[in-house]
């Protein structure tokens, strides 16, 4: 499938970033509070950059110049971060790295969703691509950081978010039957959010997130903390992305028995359990061990909601939605998470971060199920048929 090279490309480049990128900032003498606040700049960006990238591609009736654009404008803001500059420069290359970095998953989602329509729940088969893609990005950034030096993290980044670029204009094609489409804008992306049940989902999504993400924000720097190293932290956040592989590969087999809505509350509940026992774990190895269940959860919320968002939208927003309900929402979510880790790490140490993580999963959990998970199965209805 040419969506498993694209994503291939990206994940290797969005591992090495999530794994290092906070580490990197720490090297650089930067106060832990304030790498909380850059750890969520990509997400403020997105939260605009996202739908913007998506209501674009969804007016050119293709989404593989935007997604070009996208990808070579965050690789260039890598090559100037990898110089090391000083604040206030580094902001402004975090920021020009995350408006580029925010249009490429809900481009690539909703381009994998219309290739694989009407069989929709197949998706997490064709992400499973990304899972294997981090994982190598995240043990393989750790070994050449160790060799060299932390600089090394963003050629990473650079030479893979460039091919990413190239193999989505080579590789994935135009959808058959594309057009432009003039009245797709902002008004008809905020109405998403008036479909029934979707206003709701939104709030419990960027909720669910705010714990799953949060709880990441320090992961590399807590390993650190207990005694680990570069390739530790690379193995920890490969261990993650390792469970997301069954969960994307079975998906469509569990979402036939149970549903889609009742695995996206799954996953919500599976982030409140990690945080229980990250919060008890007293060694680098049991930190790491527990990321299981954070993989599997990400995987079944993430997939999961790629599937049922596209199922209720109409087909000529689903660059869009997938921005909104995926990117949007996950920004939102890893806005809210990043700050209240750096404050709370910042009070409490970075074990904090764990208990308070999990009240918030939590409460997530909650909204998500009342907005979805009380749908018998099998209830999605799509909407239009999308061109593939």
């Amino acid at each position: 499938m040419p969506s498993w090279v694209v994503y291939g490309f990206q994940f290797v480049a969005i591992g090495a970033w999530t794994a290092y990128a906070v580490v990197y900032f720490e090297a650089m003498g930067i106060d832990i509070a304030l790498i909380g606040v850059l750890a969520a700049v990509p997400a403020i960006v997105a939260i605009l950059a996202s739908p913007a990238w998506g209501l674009v591609a969804d007016r050119m009736g293709d989404m593989r110049l935007p997604y070009l654009v996208a990808a070579i404008w965050a690789a260039l803001a890598a090559v100037g971060l990898a110089m090391a500059p000083g604040m206030p420069w580094l902001a402004v290359a975090v920021l020009m790295l995350s408006v580029g970095a925010a249009g490429l998953t809900p481009l690539i989602d909703a381009r994998t969703i219309q290739r694989l329509w009407p069989q929709r729940e197949r998706f997490g088969q064709a992400r499973v691509a990304g899972s294997i893609a981090f994982m190598a990005g995240t043990i393989g950034t750790g070994v050449l950081v160790a060799a060299s030096d932390l600089r090394t993290m963003f050629v990473v980044y650079a030479v893979a978010m460039t091919g990413a670029g190239i193999a989505a204009v080579a590789l994935l094609g135009r959808p058959r039957g594309a057009r432009r489409v003039g009245s797709v804008g902002p008004r008809a992306a905020t109405g998403l959010l008036r479909l029934p049940g979707l206003a709701l989902f939104f709030a419990g999504s960027c909720v669910m997130w705010t714990s799953a993400v949060g709880s990441m924000t320090f992961f590399s720097l807590r390993i650190v903390e207990l005694g680990g190293d570069t390739r530790l932290v690379g193995i920890g956040w490969a261990t993650s992305a390792l469970f997301e592989v069954p969960m994307m590969i079975l998906f469509a087999r569990f979402a036939a028995r149970i549903g889609v809505e009742r695995l996206i509350v799954i996953g919500a509940g599976l982030f409140v359990i990690r945080a229980v026992f990250w919060t008890v774990a007293d060694s680098p190895l049991a930190l790491i061990a527990f990321t299981a269940l954070g993989g599997s959860g990400y995987a079944l919320a993430m997939v999961g909601t790629t599937s049922y968002v596209a199922a209720r939208v109409p087909g000529r927003l689903q660059a869009t939605a997938q921005a909104l309900f995926g990117s949007t929402a996950f920004a939102i979510g890893t806005i809210a998470g990043a700050i209240m880790a750096g404050q709370v790490a910042a009070i409490g140490g970075l074990w904090a971060v764990y208990p308070v993580g999990g009240v918030i999963a939590a409460a997530g959990a909650v909204m998500v199920w009342a907005a979805i998970g009380r749908r018998p199965p099998g209830v999605i209805s799509a909407r239009v048929p999308l061109a593939t």
